[in-house]
């Protein structure tokens, strides 16, 4: 038996879905990786960049060229795996959120945590994608990504995310004698770690790119060590039994919705809004999304409900 205080070397699936992170860097333009043949030698590359990361001590900078922290190799290794296509996350749909999650489920007795790669458009998207297509996951996801690729010269945020994220993904902590880790899916970047489902891109720019506004950080990145909100570890952690085999399973992945118009029509009210535009749709659900604490103007009342009763 594994003496608890003395956590085991921790295993990661580092899954590379393309994004920002991944691309191919031009000096005037970053550009996404090319497709076919050349695909290979791209993941590659960024493969070859990430192990001499994560290898031995690596110094990474903050986007003003200051030194932000130091990094030395903990207790884990990583395996890495690349999607047969990766893409911008601009072009990403329900179906590639599927995808990520079925790596995750299908390897779930295998690795002891994933870290998922992802292009930040549509990163907080694919976050709660994964949360809801993996309900009760037993074990860390944690979804991260770059302002600029991994491959760049000079300073990179790909590092530090890259990093933290791997720090964040093989936590461990002593809680009343017993050892716990992280559960769940989370968003790490520039420091701070989230919800998966609380996130939004608030930077197209600056390096924190990314906040959750309404729920406190579940972490933060300190000194080159992952710390954990004592008030966010109730929900979040699980208990790994004493030698640390985690044979719990994710009861299920959903499948994702079928038919004509699956996904819900999302209408954002704004002054002036005329609900006929909308009339050509046929959704199965839509979200009304209103002012302040659900408020709308009378005046499309009447159209609104008769909008609806088209359903």
């Amino acid at each position: 038996m594994a003496d608890s205080k003395r956590p085991r070397s921790r295993s990661v699936l580092v899954i590379d879905t393309g994004g920002t992170f991944s691309m191919e860097y031009d000096s005037e333009q970053v550009s996404p990786g090319k497709r076919g043949l050349d695909v290979g030698k791209d993941h590659q590359e960024v493969l070859k960049k990430l192990k001499s990361i994560s290898e031995g001590e690596y110094e990474y900078f903050d986007d003003k060229g200051q030194e932000k922290d130091r990094y030395s190799k903990k207790n884990f290794s990583w395996t890495y795996h690349a999607l047969s296509e990766r893409i911008d996350s601009s072009s990403a749909t329900p179906q590639s959120w599927h995808d990520i999650a079925k790596v995750i489920f299908e390897n779930q007795l295998s690795f002891d945590a994933f870290v998922v790669i992802h292009g930040t458009d549509t990163l907080m998207y694919a976050s709660a994608g994964i949360t809801f297509l993996l309900p009760k996951f037993t074990k860390p996801v944690i979804v991260t990504g770059a302002q600029i690729p991994v491959l760049a010269p000079g300073a990179s945020d790909a590092v530090g995310n890259f990093l933290g994220s791997l720090a964040f993904a093989t936590w461990t902590a002593l809680l009343k004698g017993r050892l716990h880790s992280l559960k769940g899916v989370f968003v790490y970047f520039n420091t701070k770690l989230m919800r998966g489902t609380t996130v939004v891109k608030v930077d197209s720019q600056r390096w924190d790119a990314f906040d959750s506004p309404r729920i406190r950080f579940v972490g933060e990145l300190i000194e080159g060590k992952p710390v954990v909100t004592e008030s966010q570890t109730g929900a979040l952690i699980r208990l790994l039994d004493p030698d640390e085999r985690d044979l719990s399973i994710s009861p299920k992945l959903y499948n994702l919705p079928s038919g004509t118009n699956p996904y819900p029509l999302v209408i954002h009210l704004f002054p002036g809004l005329s609900l006929e535009s909308f009339a050509i749709y046929k959704h199965d659900a839509i979200i009304l999304a209103a002012f302040g604490c659900g408020n709308g103007p009378i005046t499309i009342k009447k159209s609104l409900l008769d909008y609806l009763d088209k359903f």
